[in-house]
């Protein structure tokens, strides 16, 4: 992938609230670490093939490649615990995510019938950064399954030799959930061993 526009954005969105949670990790100089971690960013990028230009999961495979570049550049590594909460707390105090998340609505036929969608496509996907994903409908409109059977987050963090935190972006699925007003579920974690990311999303009232 080119760092292109929209890794660069993202780089400029995020690399703030990445730099000022630092002190979780480490006591390394945070400007330092970013410094080398922006180079080791670039990278990364040059691994991961270029994906489609509707592939709504761009976002999260460069979010990957942020915290995967942070953690390679620090001289002494953290535990998991640490970098899940640094994680959590770099995104959350984003101002980019604050707003959207905000905007996000979940729970509409129009909205649903793009998941459906998207899911169907994901299917034919050959980019190995990317997800494959299958749609189910709730019991009503407030509710709905995603089925993840590839993650583009745990081949990424497996080529890079740090499989061990991935967990920490799998539990931020629920802080997102959270902050787009619905309440999430699920039993197994590809991260985890399991056969698929089983999500069930309700409708928080």
């Amino acid at each position: 992938m080119k760092y292109g526009f929209f890794p660069r954005m993202m780089w400029f969105a995020f690399h703030g609230s990445f730099e000022k949670q630092l002190h979780i990790m480490t006591g390394d100089d945070p400007k330092i670490v970013m410094k080398k971690a922006k180079i080791v960013y670039q990278r990364i990028l040059e691994e991961i093939p270029e994906f489609d230009k509707n592939d709504k999961f761009i976002a999260n495979i460069l979010n990957a490649a942020m915290l995967a570049a942070v953690y390679m550049s620090l001289k002494e590594k953290t535990k998991l615990d640490d970098i899940t909460t640094y994680y959590h707390k770099a995104m959350n105090e984003s101002v980019i995510m604050k707003h959207f998340m905000k905007n996000q609505n979940k729970y509409s036929n129009e909205a649903q019938t793009k998941l459906a969608q998207q899911a169907k496509v994901s299917q034919s996907k050959t980019n190995p950064c990317t997800w494959k994903f299958r749609y189910e409908a709730g019991s009503d409109i407030n509710s709905f399954y995603m089925y993840f059977d590839t993650c583009g987050i745990c081949y990424l963090f497996q080529k890079l030799g740090i499989s061990e935190i991935t967990p920490a972006m799998c539990s931020y699925d629920y802080d997102m959930a959270k902050r787009g007003g619905s309440v999430l579920t699920r039993q197994y974690t590809l991260a985890k061993g399991g056969t698929c990311c089983d999500f069930h999303y309700q409708k928080k009232h």
